[in-house]
């Protein structure tokens, strides 16, 4: 009878040490899945932001040919608006630094 009491124990005791290895492996895992989650909704917000800024490079652009008389004054124009979005980008970027 006390050996079947050890033999019982030494099972379970078996068994808990394979729960117990399942367990930091999920740990682990999870720990790995939790940083790639928070590395791809950082890159979804910068491609967000590159998008809405693409978006008003765009908008800039169909109204600075719209309203341009020659190509000279549309290269002209768009290279102002390329500044000016530049400059706003960096206060922007600044600003989040602070």
């Amino acid at each position: 009878m006390s050996k079947d009491v050890h033999d019982i124990t030494a099972s379970i005791r078996s068994k808990i040490t394979v729960i117990a290895d399942r367990q930091a492996i999920l740990v682990d895992t999870i720990s790995r899945l939790r940083t790639q989650v928070d590395t791809l909704q950082r890159r979804i917000a910068d491609l967000e932001a590159e998008v809405k800024r693409l978006e008003t490079d765009n908008e800039y652009l169909t109204v600075v040919k719209a309203s341009a008389l020659t190509p000279q004054q549309a290269e002209h124009s768009r290279a102002m608006l390329a500044g000016l979005v530049r400059e706003i980008d960096q206060c922007i970027a600044e600003l989040k630094a602070c």
